[in-house]
């Protein structure tokens, strides 16, 4: 069976996890970015993915795993706004072209929270460089955590979230095609889920390295920042995101 997923370090857990207890003939797990996991699943080339909230209006017949997303209850420390001027300043925003719920989170809090109406542009390859001035750029992931300091004002999006809503923020949710996934094999992924979510303090110190982050800074990114339980206010946030993304009069 297919099963696709973010390729940042927040999901590494989640894979330790289904690799021990899944053989590759059982579950060939593929890492994507976070759009390329939704187009995976929408082509059914995967059968479950991990995929980002705001591709979930793309799908008519999807169901959710239960428990486990990725998730903050405030400060994410990964998904950002980095601008050069304060955000009031700001009149163009770069998007990622690798995360629409990123995308939509940025533009939701513009227009609820700051109020500020900007220019969107869509960028195929991000150059850092171009944030500057009046230019502001999402950036989000491993790429996020290593080059904050490199700007002076850091809009962490979780936190502005949790300030607009007083409830949490949930990245992304376990999608799958009920046809395609057996009961058997969907409470086998659970406990491996549970197993991985557990020992991610040994996962930040082991796997570290492979995403360019010390384990002094990946340790309480994966077990404090990120918040890996599917809980009922988490579910609350996907609606209430995904009636404002519908909103957006961008």
């Amino acid at each position: 069976m297919q099963l696709s997923l973010v390729s940042y370090i927040n999901t590494r857990p989640f894979i330790d996890g289904l690799n021990r207890h899944f053989s590759p003939e059982e579950l060939n797990i593929t890492p994507l970015p976070p759009a390329q996991c939704a187009e995976s699943l929408l082509k059914k080339e995967a059968a479950i993915a991990l995929i980002p909230v705001g591709a979930l209006l793309s799908f008519e017949k999807i169901m959710l795993l239960p428990n486990y997303c990725i998730g903050a209850d405030g400060a994410v420390n990964s998904v950002f706004i980095f601008s050069q001027k304060p955000i009031e300043e700001i009149d163009t925003l770069i998007l990622d072209r690798h995360s629409r719920s990123s995308n939509g989170l940025a533009k939701i809090l513009l227009q609820r929270y700051w109020k500020n109406k900007v220019n969107y542009v869509a960028s195929e390859d991000k150059n850092f460089d171009s944030i500057k001035d009046n230019i502001a750029g999402v950036v989000i992931g491993d790429k996020a955590l290593k080059i904050k300091q490199n700007y002076l004002y850091q809009y962490d999006l979780g936190e502005y979230w949790r300030k607009l809503t007083s409830l949490p923020f949930t990245f992304a949710v376990w999608a799958y095609y009920e046809e395609l996934v057996s009961p058997e094999m969907l409470n086998r992924i659970q406990i491996a889920l549970a197993d991985g979510v557990a020992h991610r303090a040994e996962t930040a110190l082991t796997s570290a390295a492979e995403y360019g982050l010390t384990p002094e800074a990946a340790l309480p990114y994966l077990t404090q920042d990120i918040h890996y339980e599917f809980t009922y206010q988490r579910q609350q946030a996907v609606d209430l995101y995904l009636k404002w993304l519908k909103e957006l009069d961008v």
